[in-house]
């Protein structure tokens, strides 16, 4: 009954309505002294600056047991619940929402609503500053009491009227919270937090208006560890001011295989003999976190055993930061060769192979038929590059050369094929390509007589020397009939190319065609880091099927490669918008977050660029990805997470023994270099 006559109003006011007793495990753990840290959802309550500092979702929830063991047995507990809501990966913003509710067995309750916003406010990536505001709705209300029917005169007599105070229990209002959040280092957080900013009424009857609370706090961070520090200004219920002081510390021990465990503790002194002691824990794994939080008085209120906390955070996701970097990493993947003897160079190797006997053979279709329409150039053209994917083959290498020297004096004879002569002329160059050089130096001496050219004689000049005779004087009949060789490569399986007319191509056939030589060439390109090719290759891919998602993909590693983060990023786009596959699609808007990472810093250049000026968070976001990368197995990612992390902080001794682990188990596997 104590602390029910203490939210009741008194001839002096009595603020203890919606007093700051905290919500949060891990926050009270730290004494309370978290504004300047506010670094996840329990930022809707204690400065909604934070959540400008937010990259993915979050869910919190926490029951408190407060003020336990006092001697009139009441039974104080707290309850809340919060989600928040990035806006574009936290580059529009963090949108937040909560609900807070607090009872005094079934006497007294009161409940707060939260709508929360933050945001980035300055420009400047050295030295950040955040902004946000909290919209809450205060409703509070007595339960059935005997004191509502009977009130208390002035002279302290109780009546057996009704309380006229107590016959109107309940109120609401509308209140607001302001918070705001420095970074002027790195490893510094400043932070400011004005309450009931409105100065609501809360008063069941009459006036009673909440006074704004005012906290200043500062943090240092270094990755896993915080020190934090909160001055708080207090309305006090006589109306004056108290002044609190809260100094706390955490620290986490982060490991590769079982999650990170935390403890923390803080102190707290200030007027009217405050007096605090606080304790806490927590664990973490992949993305769940469990916190608990103990804070004793050991000055002015005694008789209890304490506050004790349990809380739940969920979150959503990978982060903004982690996403960047990971997106970055696979770019990176996708357009550098894995470590010689890995698996994964094994496999690219494996498919570089497959791929080139597919190019090859799709290649060399596309050379007979365009030489069976006419077009030795274009045939020349086909023929040169599978002989350039197989060097060494002496068999492509002859039907190059064989093409080469058709197409130098016939580039194209689709026109005259149907004229005199045209037919044995065609005859002629095909058998020359398919090797027959005494039956093309037949055809072609035919063709000559019934229509000579200077192109003829330089061709049959050749032929007679590869023969060693003279072509024959009397004309030799030969039947237009389709021949076939194989021509078999030690890059490729027999590559069937015919020689004679074929039969006529639909519309549809020929793109097929053209669309399996072009994407069989893509994918050798890309894995020779022939950059432009790629673009040119993929760009003739898209346009013959437009849904062809990954030939996008494909010129969005190139352009990454090449530095064109613009056209890479619209190229990742359209893939993302044709991809299916959910795990597809994830991979795809991690590299639409990086690309938007990078060409944001290319904009609005960074004024230093420093590995020593990373902030904690991006350091120990960085190294609970490699520990992600490693339980998924995914080794030489999780290596690089490590690696990069180091990068930015070269003495952080849990990225060094998670290097040094990954690099013994990729050593001891065969995939480390």
């Amino acid at each position: 009954m104590a602390l029910l006559l203490a939210v009741l109003p008194a001839a002096v006011p009595a603020r203890a309505a919606y007093e700051d007793v905290g919500v949060s495990a891990r926050a009270t753990g730290l004494g309370q002294a978290y504004t300047a840290v506010a670094d996840d959802a329990y930022a809707v309550y204690y400065n909604p600056a934070g959540l400008a500092t937010l990259d993915r979702k979050e869910f919190a929830t926490t029951y408190s047991r407060l003020l336990t063991g006092l001697s009139d047995g009441s039974n104080l507990q707290n309850s809340f619940l919060s989600y928040v809501q990035p806006l574009d990966g936290g580059r529009n913003g963090t949108l937040g929402t909560a609900w807070n509710y607090m009872t005094l067995d079934s006497l007294y309750r009161e409940s707060s609503l939260f709508a929360s916003y933050g945001r980035r406010l300055s420009r400047e990536d050295h030295a950040p500053l955040y902004g946000g505001v909290s919209l809450k709705f205060l409703d509070r209300s007595l339960g059935g009491t005997s004191a509502a029917s009977n009130s208390v005169s002035d002279s302290g007599y109780v009546s057996n009227n009704p309380d006229p105070v107590l016959q109107h229990a309940s109120k609401s209002n509308f209140d607001a919270d302001l918070g705001l959040l420095y970074r002027p280092r790195p490893n510094w957080n400043l932070g400011l937090q004005i309450q009931h900013l409105l100065e609501p009424n809360v008063a069941f009857l009459g006036s009673d208006k909440l006074q704004r609370n005012y906290k200043l706090g500062a943090a240092y961070r270094t990755p896993f560890t915080t020190l934090s520090t909160d001055l708080d200004f207090l309305a006090a219920p006589d109306g004056s001011t108290d002044k609190n002081l809260s100094i706390a510390a955490e620290k986490w021990l982060p490991t590769l295989l079982y999650g990170s465990f935390a403890i923390r503790g803080g102190l707290g002194v200030g007027t009217r003999d405050y007096r605090n002691v606080s304790v806490g824990l927590s664990y973490r794994i992949h993305r769940m976190q469990f916190d608990y939080g103990f804070s004793i008085p050991v000055g002015g209120l005694t008789g209890t055993t304490g506050t004790q906390r349990l809380g739940l955070t969920w979150r959503f996701g990978a982060p903004r930061a982690e996403s960047a970097l990971l997106g970055e990493m696979l770019l990176e993947n996708l357009s550098t060769p894995a470590p010689v003897g890995s698996p994964e160079f094994n496999k690219q190797a494996a498919k570089l192979v497959a791929y080139k006997r597919k190019a090859i053979d799709a290649l060399m279709r596309d050379a007979d038929a365009q030489a069976n329409l006419g077009h030795f150039e274009r045939a020349h053209e086909s023929a040169r590059q599978a002989a350039s994917l197989a060097p060494r083959d002496p068999v492509l290498a002859d039907l190059d050369g064989r093409y080469r020297t058709a197409a130098a004096y016939f580039p194209d004879i689709s026109a005259v094929i149907s004229q005199q002569g045209g037919a044995r002329l065609e005859d002629g160059l095909m058998k020359f390509i398919a090797g027959k050089d005494k039956e093309a130096l037949a055809s072609l001496e035919n063709a000559r007589l019934l229509a000579p050219s200077t192109a003829l004689d330089g061709m049959i000049n050749i032929l007679e020397a590869k023969v060693g005779t003279l072509a024959p004087a009397v004309p030799t009949p030969t039947a237009s009939v389709p021949a076939q060789v194989a021509v078999s490569t030690s890059a490729a399986p027999a590559v069937a190319v015919s020689t004679g007319a074929a039969q006529a191509e639909t519309a549809e056939q020929a793109a097929k065609r053209i669309l399996d030589a072009t994407t069989a060439l893509l994918e050798v390109s890309f894995f020779q880091q022939d950059w432009k090719k790629v673009v040119e290759l993929g760009k003739q891919v898209v346009a013959i099927d437009p849904a062809n998602v990954h030939a996008y993909e494909r010129m969005a590693g190139a352009y990454h490669a090449m530095g064109d983060h613009a056209d890479a990023l619209k190229s990742v786009e359209a893939a993302y918008a044709l991809e299916s596959d959910p795990v597809e699609r994830a991979k795809l808007k991690a590299y639409i977050g990086a690309l938007k990472a990078v060409l944001a810093k290319e904009r609005r250049p960074e004024k230093r660029r420093a590995a020593s000026a990373a902030s904690p968070e991006q350091v120990e976001r960085l190294y609970e990805a490699g520990v992600e990368l490693y339980a998924q197995g995914r080794l030489i990612e999780a290596r690089e997470a490590f690696r990069r992390c180091l990068e930015l902080d070269a003495k952080y001794m849990p990225a060094q023994r998670a290097f040094a682990r990954v690099q013994a188990e990729m050593m001891q596997s065969g995939q480390g270099q």
